[in-house]
């Protein structure tokens, strides 16, 4: 076994005691607590290298020893079946292939196979250069990295005994390590942002910035310099004073700190939750926050056996914003929505009335809990309950126009006027149309309709067509349209007839066959 080279510090102070002061080597090996040995050998080496003494100043530490230590060429490996740099790089970039690995597969490969440490020297020869990273610094209270786990949980639904997959979402504090994880149906944005809403709650605190991926929840159009963040996630910044800085594409080392966190949760609390069997995302949750709460409350060895939670007290909370008094409640945002004609918006499926002035304008609209916002030109122009109804309308008295005129020119009497060129029946079938509604212009769409199947088909056949749907007493848009589309209008109505057969068998547990849509004659 080859003995540990002597630093270049005590060569020099060897040879100085020895050829300056003429002291001899056994005291010199005293004094310095060097062998003897070490000391006649550094003497010899000097005298044939033939440097002379004093040294030079110029003289550095890496050209002495390569004069006292000259290197000799290392003898060629007995095989020259080694793999190469490149071979060797491209399998480690492969998920789960190690160095260790790539010498099992090479030893089997060959009949004169090196030794592993020269394996392992083999490669780091070859190796272009070391990459280095800069150590990252945080200030407290300052940034949160949050991240969705590649992996996530399942739980059976009790009503269809399907399996459902879960998404694990995870925040991690920059400087503490203080972590969150809550598992969410989607990646959706309202699952994001809701994630966010109760990790604030969590930590009673929020941060200053927040580092998220580039997922579409959170950045619409990354950009390294100008990215474009959803409106939604916009807001929830907005709401809790939070600069969002997204890391850049493809940089894992811009989130290192939620990269690390995510790893040590699939560890802990997915492989802690492995073989338990759910059937509600509320019985994951539960589970992953019992656990959560022993994750936060383990000792680091790296600092000095403090916990996660502890770190944060001291660290971190000190120094982060306070909540707002109210959370985040928004659940989605609609920018540039036009303003229809009968000053009423669109927003899922239901129609919202806006200012009439507001017609043909466009507007932000933001669903708040169990309300619906409208913004024009920043301004909160009205506030609506939201409704599932889908295809309702909802409309307040004081965003109507006086005498029911939404833009010039267009009136109740207008239309009624244009429908009595083609006819009587088309008129009644307008009006109709009109008077079903709670206000008269949330009918002047279908009214309109009705106009227009005049240019697809003919005025004489639309005025055949309400003459049959009057008849039927079912006067839709919808239901002319198909009376056209089928030719229906050219068949001779029936006499109506009184029923007066006293015999008629009525029990609640016979169906009504005959319906409005069959007696018109639809397929």
């Amino acid at each position: 076994m080859s003995r540990k080279r002597v630093k270049m510090r005590s060569i020099r102070q060897i040879l100085f005691y020895r050829l300056d002061k003429g002291i001899c080597a056994d005291q010199t090996a005293n004094a310095l607590k060097v062998s003897k040995g070490t000391v006649i050998n550094t003497l010899k080496r000097f005298e044939e290298s033939g440097l002379p003494w004093p040294l030079p100043e110029e003289l550095d530490d890496s050209t002495l020893e390569l004069r006292l230590y000259p290197r000799t060429t290392a003898p060629a490996p007995a095989t020259t079946d080694l793999p190469g740099l490149q071979y060797i790089e491209e399998e480690l970039t492969k998920e789960h292939v190690t160095l260790q690995r790539l010498y099992d597969e090479y030893r089997r490969t060959t009949t004169t196979p090196v030794s592993r440490a020269s394996f392992y020297r083999h490669y780091y020869k070859l190796r272009k250069k070391v990459k280095v990273s800069m150590p990252m610094s945080y200030k407290g209270g300052d940034l949160v990295f949050v991240d969705y786990s590649g992996d996530g949980l399942s739980f059976t639904d009790s009503k269809t005994a399907t399996l459902i997959e879960v998404d694990l979402f995870c925040y991690c504090w920059g400087l503490s390590s203080f972590s969150y994880a809550d598992a969410t149906l989607s990646q959706k944005k309202g699952d994001f942002c809701q994630s966010h809403v109760r990790a604030f709650c969590y930590f009673d605190a929020c941060p200053h910035g927040l580092v998220p991926d580039n997922l579409k929840s959170a950045v619409t159009t990354p950009d390294p310099f100008d990215p474009i963040i959803n409106p939604l996630y916009g807001e929830l910044g907005k709401h809790y004073g939070i600069a969002i800085l997204p890391a850049r594409v493809r940089k894992p080392k811009d989130k290192a700190k939620v990269e690390s966190a995510v790893l040590h949760i699939q560890r802990f609390i997915l492989a802690g939750l492995r073989n338990r069997q759910f059937f509600s995302l509320n019985e994951i949750n539960d589970a992953i926050h019992e656990l959560l709460e022993e994750f936060n409350d383990r000792p680091m060895k790296d600092y000095g056996y403090q916990t996660r939670r502890e770190r944060f007290e001291k660290l971190d909370k000190p120094y982060a914003q306070k909540l707002p008094a109210d959370p985040f409640r928004i659940i989605a945002i609609k920018d540039d929505v036009l303003v229809a004609k009968n000053y009423h918006i669109r927003f899922d499926d239901h129609y919202y009335s806006v200012p009439f002035e507001m017609a043909t304008k466009r507007v932000f609209v933001r669903h708040c809990g169990m309300m619906i916002e409208i913004f024009y030109d920043g301004k909160l122009l009205t506030r609506h309950l939201y409704s599932t109804q889908a295809f309702k309308y909802t409309t307040k008295t004081e965003h109507m126009p006086k005498e029911h005129q939404f833009v010039k020119g267009l009136t109740p009497g207008w239309i009624i006027a244009q429908a009595a060129k083609i006819g009587e029946n088309t008129v009644n079938a307008v009006t109709t149309v009109m008077r079903r509604s709670e206000h008269v212009q949330q009918g002047f769409n279908g009214a309109l309709g009705v106009l227009q199947l005049a240019k697809a088909f003919t005025p004489e056949r639309l005025e055949l067509a309400c003459k049959r749907c009057l008849y039927f007493n079912c006067v839709t848009y919808r239901a002319l349209k198909s009376v056209l589309e089928n030719n229906l209008e050219q068949q001779g109505l029936p006499e109506k007839v009184e029923n007066t057969n006293s015999s008629v068998i009525i029990h609640e547990n016979l169906r009504r066959e005959f319906t409005e849509t069959n007696s018109i004659g639809w397929n």
